[in-house]
């Protein structure tokens, strides 16, 4: 009998436990996960970088500046069905705008990506730190240094070229060195 009713207290604690596991999380069961945070801490943190660093281009109504910066509000390039686009452009910039591609990291364009394509009158799906990583796996940024920018000269080459940048043997001397 003792040893019954010391198991119906345990099977009650362990059923109370749960009841009120369950209780703390149905309500975020209508929220979807995107990477390690919720729909909402996704959006959040989009707001906040955009509020930091991207309101001053693209404004507080996200209709930028008219001949400058393109609008994010009502724009089908980055609401579509397909972010790509979107992604690649924070990622890469864009005109005008710089690139984020070394500032922020994957959840953190989600969170930007995302929050732009839900705010203002924009309805579009949230996007993942995933997507964010493929889109960033398929651009590999390289700048080749424009002709026109090449040194000429003694000095001449580039190092992408595997041209050694050196001297000529009559200019390494003392009397090479031009006079300040």
């Amino acid at each position: 009998m003792k040893t019954a009713n010391t198991l119906r207290k345990r099977m009650g604690i362990i059923a109370g436990t749960a009841m009120l596991v369950i209780g703390a999380t149905l309500p975020l069961a209508g929220t979807a996960q995107t990477d390690g945070m919720t729909e909402s801490e996704l959006i959040d943190e989009g707001r906040n970088i955009y509020e930091n660093v991207c309101i001053a281009c693209h404004q507080p109504d996200g209709m930028g500046i008219q001949g400058i910066y393109l609008p994010l509000n009502n724009n089908p390039l980055l609401t579509g069905e397909d972010p790509t686009y979107f992604i690649a452009t924070v990622l890469n910039g864009r005109g005008g705008m710089p690139r984020f591609d070394t500032t922020y990291n994957d959840e953190e364009v989600a969170a930007i990506v995302s929050y732009v394509r839900q705010e203002w009158d924009n309805d579009a799906e949230p996007v993942s730190a995933e997507q964010v990583a493929e889109v960033r796996s398929q651009f590999e940024m390289t700048v080749p240094t424009p002709e026109g920018q090449i040194p000429q000269g003694p000095y001449s080459g580039t190092p992408d070229a595997g041209t050694p940048i050196v001297a000529d043997d009559d200019d390494a001397t003392p009397e090479g060195t031009p006079e300040s």
